[in-house]
């Protein structure tokens, strides 16, 4: 997975980058890993030997001419300079800015911090200048800093940094430290636009020596951003100039199927028993405990009783009043619940509460590494659930229609599999004797 993949970049996407640890490199990587042109700008500064990397060089000042459409490859910057650093974009051009990059349908990205080649950094009243047109922000941090102590050498503005986390001078720099400034609305939140992408780059992690609290963080942060990239980048000026992702985490959701009419099991499934709760409520506490989030349970008919059951879980009951159509008619309920934000959905049927925890979590592992469209376990020989969809599919799975599944896209997606050696779940419940069959299992 490259960074382009890992920060879902198209066309229409406008960028701004800001904080330290390697924002400079992932704006030249960007540029350089996109397939096609695009646009590069700043709206602070940019050190003069960063913009040898790209073919045009253009000066926009206030009240001069400027460029409505481009069509190569061109980076954008005020006129300013002080023989190693070239001014920002003036605010003023920042309409035109946007223009020109929706003319040219080109992806741009912009600078919008400076670090003075910090790994860490907190912003100071004026900062970050973010557009407020930017469809994401990403906010860098650079972990080789982690265990050092926070002074001016490792820390960009280390008195702000202290205040937004508690952490005094000289105190070695933590993971937690890191994850409470970028959590703070005057921290790694500051100035993103209320409708934007919310991305943390977690940078240098090649070179972090104690990783043991990394993922516990990246939970954390997916509480208050969308997604956390996890990298190693090189610089630009460097020989073996590359990037490497080693994961990208955003929230899946759980969309759990029980709209079902049930009319060969004679009685609804969902409310059927599974080792002292219903099979519902089972099936919750598993998305739940997964890191399914949010969890979405989707009903017909018998939505009172099963709504009952969860009542007191942290889960969203969605009705299906077109479940007779078939289950079709249910995912298309649970995608459209979905925020606007979220990178995919675990489809789970209530038929299966066998299905554990550990499965699911090795789904979600395989996507952040992935990014797969289609992701489902193998047991058996077989293909079996729950599968987890990317939000790429979400447009197919719209269009499916009567009693199908999301199998009715797989033609349409490169296919991801993970081998699961328990071919329990394997087992759904239709009949009495289906019942019986799991109840019994080992």
């Amino acid at each position: 997975m490259n960074l382009v993949q890992a920060l879902r970049i198209n066309s229409e996407s406008k960028v701004s980058l800001v904080g330290a640890g390697g924002k400079t490199s992932a704006l030249t990587r960007l540029s350089l890993e996109w397939a096609s042109d695009s646009l590069v700008a700043t709206t602070t500064h940019l050190g003069l030997n960063q913009l040898s990397p790209f073919p045009v060089h253009k000066i926009w000042l206030p009240g001069k001419p400027v460029d409505e459409k481009l069509s190569v490859t061109t980076v954008i910057t005020g006129g300013d300079s002080d023989g190693r650093l070239i001014g920002g974009i003036s605010q003023d051009l920042w309409p035109d800015l946007e223009k020109a990059a929706v003319n040219s349908s080109m992806p741009l990205f912009i600078e919008s911090d400076g670090s003075k080649q910090r790994s860490i950094k907190a912003p100071a009243s004026h900062e970050p200048a973010i557009p407020p047109w930017v469809n994401q922000v990403v906010v860098c941090v650079g972990l080789s800093v982690v265990g050092s102590p926070m002074n001016e050498e490792t820390v960009h503005r280390p008195e702000v940094f202290s205040k937004l986390t508690g952490l005094a001078f000289g105190e070695p720099i933590t993971l937690n430290a890191i994850e409470r400034m970028l959590v703070h609305s005057m921290g790694g939140l500051k100035n993103i636009p209320e409708n934007a992408r919310r991305t943390v780059l977690l940078n240098q992690i090649d070179v972090l020596t104690d990783r043991t609290g990394i993922h516990s963080i990246e939970k954390q942060l997916l509480k208050k951003f969308d997604a956390v990239v996890t990298a190693s980048l090189k610089n630009a000026d460097e020989k073996d100039f590359n990037t490497e992702v080693f994961r990208m985490n955003e929230r899946i959701a759980g969309i759990i199927l029980a709209a079902g009419r049930s009319h060969r099991m004679g009685s609804p499934k969902a409310l059927l028993d599974w080792r002292g709760v219903p099979f519902v409520r089972a099936c919750v506490l598993t998305a739940i405990s997964s890191g399914l989030d949010p969890v979405y349970v989707i009903v017909g008919e018998d939505g009172d009783r099963i709504s009952e059951v969860i009542r007191d879980l942290p889960v969203e009951v969605v009705e299906n009043d077109k479940w007779y159509d078939g289950q079709s008619t249910s995912i298309k309920v649970g995608i459209t619940h979905l925020p606007p934000w979220i990178g995919g959905a675990v489809f789970l049927l209530v038929d299966q509460p066998q299905i554990p925890v550990p499965l699911i979590r090795k789904l979600l592992a395989e996507h952040s590494s992935t990014l797969g469209s289609i992701i489902y376990p193998i047991s058996g020989g077989r293909r079996a659930n729950p599968v987890l969809f990317d939000r790429t599919t979400f447009s197919a799975l719209l269009k499916i229609q009567g009693d199908v599944g999301g199998r009715a896209i797989f033609s349409k997606f490169p296919l991801y599999s993970i081998p699961w050696f328990d071919e329990s779940i394997l087992i759904d419940v239709d009949t009495p004797e289906d019942y019986q069959r799991l109840i019994k299992h080992p």
